[in-house]
């Protein structure tokens, strides 16, 4: 196994580029091909960006939806593009590379709720969403028709599909089940540490989760919750042995105003890179390797980053951020009577070769 310092050296980022998506993006996502880096935005559009020049131009984007739309997922070849929104809407998109991507179908109400997240199964032949509904849905991909629905107890929010074809959601209550099709239990994991109940307020719960190369271990990202309101907490990584369902590590990575992992990646190499975000104008870029107590990199110059997705070629990555001096509630208005929104500054790093 390489030594730290030989990793570091060997993926220590630096920024080369940074793209402005006025107005404010939730998140940024390379398809798998790596011909374009897509982007949801809390005007309806989907912002595209041509990644095969190096002018990185970006593309027409595409409407219909109706709300903020922070879900993604691409087919394995990346051809197709399925997004949900804050409506409910779902829609998949083909031919996202070209010029005038159309919906090949769509759902107006998928949902009756926000679509939080969507996953692809290995074959590309199934997609799973889940909502506010407290609905998990598995439709397929080649004509959206539903094949299973199923009820989830609590607040889901985030579901993946495992490489042998079952799921696993983690909830707002800080649980993560692992489920066959049909509903079936087959092991839950308890990231219960990263939920708390402030007064009426529900703080917390799972915000991330991924697996690494051979789906052995579990990772799941979210806070240490103290308080509501203006939630105060540590960003805390969870690794859990997939075949046993034990917590193996815990990671706190940061101090109360750092709040969130917000997004996480195992890498090939076997370690974590994950984006925090907390207060306004808090974020942190980390390297984490999984048996080490600490980070061994730390970046906390981007304010708060959301999102996080590497290129295929493995040598470049997207952070989707927030601007400095970011507006949020009780802001004033602006000189000219509106109120002011937020951009998202999307920074792309490149590996050294």
């Amino acid at each position: 196994m390489i030594e730290t310092p030989e990793l570091l050296k060997k993926y220590q980022p630096k920024q080369f580029k940074v793209i402005d998506a006025d107005p404010q993006v939730s998140s940024a996502r390379f398809s798998p091909c790596g011909k374009v880096l897509v982007a949801g935005g809390y005007d309806a559009k989907i912002r595209r960006w041509n990644f095969q020049t190096e002018e990185f131009t970006e593309l027409a984007a595409l409407e219909g939806h109706h709300g903020w739309i922070e879900a993604f997922a691409f087919t394995p070849g990346g051809e197709q593009l399925f997004a949900g929104d804050s409506w409910g809407k779902l829609v998949c998109w083909g031919d996202i590379h070209g010029e005038k991507p159309a919906a090949t179908w769509q759902h107006e109400q998928a949902h009756d709720g926000w679509i939080r997240d969507l996953s692809i199964n290995g074959d590309g032949q199934l997609l799973a969403s889940i909502a506010t509904d407290h609905k998990l849905k598995i439709w397929s991909i080649a004509d959206g028709k539903l094949q299973h629905e199923l009820s989830i107890v609590e607040d889901p929010r985030v579901v993946k599909f495992h490489p042998d074809g079952s799921l696993l959601v983690g909830d707002a209550k800080g649980i993560v089940q692992w489920l066959k099709l049909d509903g079936t239990l087959i092991k839950k994991f308890d990231a219960g540490i990263l939920f708390v109940l402030s007064r009426l307020q529900d703080c917390g719960g799972v915000q991330c989760l991924t697996f690494d190369r051979e789906a052995k271990m579990l990772a799941v990202g979210g806070t240490l919750p103290k308080n509501g309101g203006t939630v105060v907490g540590v960003p805390t990584l969870l690794l859990f042995d997939m075949a046993t369902g034990e917590q193996k590590q815990k990671f706190d990575l940061g101090d109360g105003q750092d709040v969130f992992v917000a997004d996480l990646r195992y890498h090939d190499e076997g370690f974590l890179s994950l984006v925090t975000y907390g207060t306004p104008g808090k974020g942190q870029l980390l390297y984490v390797r999984p048996d080490e107590k600490t980070p061994f990199f730390t970046e906390k110059k981007l304010a708060n980053p959301h999102s996080l997705s590497w290129h295929p070629d493995g040598k470049r990555f997207a952070v989707a951020a927030t601007n400095t001096g970011s507006n949020g509630n009780g802001r004033r208005l602006g000189k000219d009577g509106e109120y002011l929104g937020n951009k998202s500054p999307i920074h792309l790093f490149a590996i050294p070769a």
